[in-house]
């Protein structure tokens, strides 16, 4: 029976096109579950039916025959106010389609294993920002699991490499190119401290825009040819997506391809080389080269500083981004593990690092995966796990809004400058606006401009029950303590009275905590195949 064995501590890869589960077996080693298709990747695709959800494969095949079913590539709107899909009267958000995801992968990762999943590290990109996290905690907790952190992805890819390398000294640049989402982080490993020193990126930019490109070719050829754009046929656009995706795969290995496009009972052949398409996604790839330098930059560090470079995501196949790697560092990149795998695996390995490193009397439930850990793995192993330290960067700036005095302009003030190590206090004065005020609004914005309008407000609190009677300008202490976990605290201290006001952000978009429980007893109840 799946209850008489100890839960396992997985680590899940949530991506825009494909997710992955995998869980320390009794070697200490991370092992990819397979799904119950007998695969080791589930595509991320939802295909909503009357009775059931589908997700996976099934889904991804269904895409064609009912597009307005299908929901494909929901990572990139995670977190996004007022995205909304309604099937059969009822209203989904990103997280909850999130969660049917997660759902279905750790249904299946239970079944294969006979093994119930205990606690879970999911996955981001290094450059989501606060929104887009808490949503991805969100979603794991819709789908009813016990979410101990998020983690940055290239974070998990140098866990998944280093950690038979802990004890060498070397720093390595991460290349993550997966389906909908783009960074590059440098990471220092150190003994068995593993240290992120600076990370870049964009949320938007991955293996679906190279797509579109392929797309939007063929759909111009087949429109000039029929007088019909095939983009505006939601069946035939769906056909030609799935076929741009082959395409692109296929020219990783062949010089050559031909896509079919139908449409409307009319029909076009077109032929694209490898070249061609290489061709025509440079801008794309030009895009990712130009982080490789910013992120160096950042770290304060020269290409001879690198050691090894690991490519991330199923995208970093193409041999353009080989090439482009390898022209651009002077190192070939290291094969020794799977790009889409390796994430999953990091983030279990992250898991196993936390849970033996949990206090019983703060964390009894992971305290206790962490003892069922010392039992069954071995003790090189264990001294390993125990000993390592992960230290991650902010990817965005965080401030607060406020006044200039020296134009009284409004401003976004950087409390946190991005990539600075984390967990971090910060501490800066401002004054009161006016006199005999006795409460204060910070509103939290995360962004580099100081321009509020050019940021994301992520949050607001109000300090309360301030000294009466003070003049405008009076000094309060505003401290922003942000923790390993992604929690922001903040803290006001009036510096004449010594009185003090510490408050947790409550965000102002994504769910709140009745929708999320609402969400997760729909979850729960929903038949999810």
């Amino acid at each position: 029976m799946a209850d008489e064995k100890p839960a396992m501590v997985c680590g899940i890869d949530l991506g825009t096109t494909n997710s992955a589960i995998a869980f320390i077996d009794e070697h200490g080693k991370a092992q990819v579950i397979q799904n119950t298709d007998n695969e080791r990747i589930t595509p991320s695709v939802v295909l909503f039916e009357e009775e059931e959800v589908i997700v996976g494969k099934i889904a991804k095949n269904s895409a064609v025959a009912a597009p307005d079913r299908v929901v494909q590539f929901v990572k990139r709107h995670i977190g996004e106010e007022g995205w909304v899909k309604t099937f059969f009267g009822k209203e989904y958000t990103p997280e909850t389609i999130s969660a049917l995801i997660l759902k279905r992968i750790v249904q299946d990762a239970e079944t294969v294993s006979g093994r119930k999943v205990g606690s879970v590290v999911i996955t981001v990109p290094a450059y989501f920002n606060e929104v887009e996290r808490k949503a991805t905690q969100d979603a794991g907790t819709i789908a009813g699991l016990n979410v101990v952190s998020i983690l940055n992805e290239p974070t998990a890819a140098a866990l998944a490499y280093g950690m038979d390398k802990l004890g060498e000294k070397r720093r390595v640049l991460v290349y993550d190119l997966g389906g909908g989402t783009f960074d590059v982080t440098i990471i220092e490993i150190d003994g068995a401290k593993i240290d992120v020193l600076a990370t870049d990126g964009e949320r938007r930019l991955g293996g679906i825009d190279w797509d579109d490109e392929i797309i939007n070719m063929v759909a111009e050829k087949f429109q000039a040819e029929h007088g019909i754009d095939p983009r505006s046929d939601m069946e035939a656009c769906q056909d030609l997506r799935n076929k741009a995706e082959d395409a692109k795969i296929s020219l990783s290995k062949l010089d050559k391809v031909r896509i079919l496009c139908q449409c409307q009972g009319k029909s076009t052949k077109v032929e694209l080389t490898r070249d061609d398409f290489e061709k025509l996604t440079k801008g794309l790839l030009g895009q990712t080269e130009t982080y490789l330098g910013v992120v160096l930059e950042k770290a304060k560090l020269a290409w001879k500083d690198i050691g090894t470079v690991l490519l991330v995501g199923g995208m970093t196949r193409m041999p353009a981004v080989v090439q482009m790697i390898e022209r651009v560092t002077a190192l070939k990149p290291e094969t020794g593990i799977n790009p889409d795998e390796c994430v999953a695996m990091g983030a279990a390995f992250y898991n196993a690092v936390l849970a033996l490193q949990a206090k019983p009397a703060e964390e009894p439930e992971l305290a206790l995966q962490g003892e069922a850990l010392k039992e069954s793995i071995e003790e090189d192993v264990l001294i390993l796990l125990q000993e390592v330290e992960v230290t991650n960067v902010n990817s965005h700036s965080l401030g607060i809004i406020g006044v200039r005095r020296t134009d009284m302009k409004v401003v976004a003030h950087k409390m946190i400058p991005k990539n600075t190590p984390i967990p971090v206090d910060v501490t800066k004065p401002f004054g009161t606006e006016k006199p005999n005020q006795v409460s204060v609004m910070i509103k939290v914005v995360e962004g580099e401009s100081d321009n509020p309008e050019d940021c994301t407000q992520i949050g607001t609190c109000e300090i309360r029950d301030l000294p009466a009677g003070r003049p405008a300008g009076s000094l309060i202490d505003v401290t922003y303590a942000y923790s390993v976990d992604g929690r922001l605290q903040v803290i006001a201290k009036d510096r004449v009275s010594g009185r003090e006001a510490k408050v947790e952000i409550v965000r102002t978009s994504g769910m709140g905590e009745k929708e999320i429980v609402a969400a997760q007893k729909d979850v729960v109840d929903m038949e999810v195949g």
